[in-house]
């Protein structure tokens, strides 16, 4: 099975005020730290969805178009996957501001993963889920069109409607950065 990896860089950053995959979280960008996480587990190939591509060319990680800009973190789980079909079995699609988020999370997600034919996500999840931090299958696009088409723009949503499994991890790796108060703690 071949894991490819999406982090999700194509947000607005409205509560933040900047973009938040070039913010510097002790001396490094906040998308890098998630890519090297992703790469840690390896994930490849690795690219970052979403996003001005002039202004994240300094990240480490090739920045591909998101088809459905303005449209949610389903549209971005739809791209990711979209970009990946025919070439990975599975993409890892994470959000640019997880800090603290390495090996240690991710590897819960992988060990769900392996040898599971059924299953089409798995999510994180430490006292609920975590959505953003999920592998989900390429045999799900179909499923995941349909919702999109539809109107659904709530990820938790669209995990529902498909066989998933929730896989506890520790909630440390899962602290995302919104505002400039959370980046200041």
């Amino acid at each position: 099975m071949t894991l490819a990896a999406a982090v999700l860089a194509g947000g607005r950053s409205r509560r933040m005020g900047t973009t938040k995959a070039l913010i510097e979280v002790d001396g490094r960008a906040m998308a890098d730290r998630v890519l090297d996480a992703a790469r840690s587990v390896g994930a490849d190939p690795v690219v970052l969805l979403g996003g001005d591509p002039t202004q994240l060319a300094s990240l480490s990680a090739p920045v591909v178009l998101d088809r459905y800009p303005g449209e949610g973190p389903v549209g971005g789980v739809l791209a990711a996957l979209q970009h990946f079909e025919g070439t990975a079995d599975r993409v890892l699609i994470l959000p640019c501001d997880l800090v603290d988020l390495d090996a240690s999370t991710l590897l819960p997600l992988l060990e769900a993963e392996a040898g599971d034919g059924f299953s089409k996500v798995w999510v994180a999840a430490s006292d609920r889920l975590e959505p953003m931090c999920a592998i989900w299958s390429t045999e799900a696009i179909g499923v995941i069109e349909d919702r999109f088409n539809a109107g659904e723009r709530a990820v938790h949503a669209v995990i529902s409607a498909l066989p998933h499994v929730a896989v506890t991890v520790d909630p440390a790796g899962l602290v995302n950065i919104n505002t400039p108060d959370q980046l200041s703690r």
